[in-house]
């Protein structure tokens, strides 16, 4: 379980991105063509990518109460699960775990997209462009996956989004010291009319590296809730990756021919 983790108070966010921008900053990402109200609500980019590690997630107000509308924001990036489904796919071990963080090696990496379809959170994405940040870094990979790295790349005592956030929606520190704070705030929103207030994290895949205050059901914010039944088939996983071992010997390590490799290995275990 990892010592240290984020912090995120849903309920404080005021939705500035200034978390993305800093991630951006920081780790010398190129910005993406975006169309204004590309995703719900205020929500821009559509989607995390592997040139946007973190967002600001907007779901549709709710009006119920015409005086006073309720945003629902949410701020997302890998989740940096104790249990990973994306650690535990990878043919090639490219993801791993760097001081408890989930990190992926892109010299390793193949492409082959086992952790993209593995992550439920939707997390991880293959990039299209190679990039080379202002510090002569080659921080983006063509056909190799991309995330938040918990700034463990350009390492920094605390994380570029978490640095930024001027409502301390988003804190680092110690995980047990963020749990006792989280469950402080969630009496405190129960008590001031948010009645399913409650924290996320605690439990899915193992425990979360993110510990999420939510005013609401997790369900509002797309989060499922009984991730027991979305952990990996380790079975079929270690039949697909015995052929792959098998098949990736004769690609002489070229990584098109892996991922060639590896897309044969599952159709022939029925792991598709």
């Amino acid at each position: 379980m990892a010592e240290k983790a984020f912090y995120v108070d849903t309920t404080r966010c005021q939705g500035c991105r200034g978390c993305q921008v800093a991630c951006k900053q920081w780790n010398g990402l190129p910005g993406e063509e975006t169309k204004f109200f590309a995703g719900p609500e205020l929500t821009n980019p559509k989607k995390l990518s592997a040139q946007t590690w973190n967002q600001v997630v907007f779901f549709p107000i709710d009006r119920s109460n015409p005086i006073r509308p309720i945003w629902t924001i949410l701020h997302k990036k890998c989740f940096h699960c104790n249990s990973a489904n994306c650690l535990n796919v990878c043919p090639e071990k490219a993801i791993m775990k760097k001081d408890d963080w989930i990190v992926i090696d892109q010299d390793k990496c193949i492409g082959c997209g086992a952790c993209v379809n593995a992550c439920v959170y939707k997390v991880p994405e293959i990039s299209e462009i190679n990039h080379v940040n202002d510090a002569g870094q080659k921080i983006l990979k063509r056909d190799k996956s991309h995330k938040c790295n918990a700034c463990t790349l350009n390492v920094r005592d605390i994380p570029a989004c978490v640095f930024v956030c001027p409502t301390d929606s988003l804190l680092f520190d110690y995980r047990l010291k963020l749990i006792k704070l989280a469950h402080a705030r969630v009496k405190e929103l129960k008590a001031d009319g948010y009645p399913n207030a409650c924290i996320y994290g605690l439990d899915q895949f193992h425990g979360l590296g993110v510990i999420t205050v939510l005013k609401d059901d997790p369900e509002k914010y797309g989060l499922p809730v009984d991730t027991k039944k979305l952990e990996i088939d380790m079975t079929k996983v270690e039949a697909t990756n015995d052929v792959y071992a098998l098949l990736s010997s004769f690609t002489f390590g070229i990584p098109m021919l892996k991922k060639m490799a590896y897309k044969v290995s599952k159709s022939l275990t029925k792991n598709a």
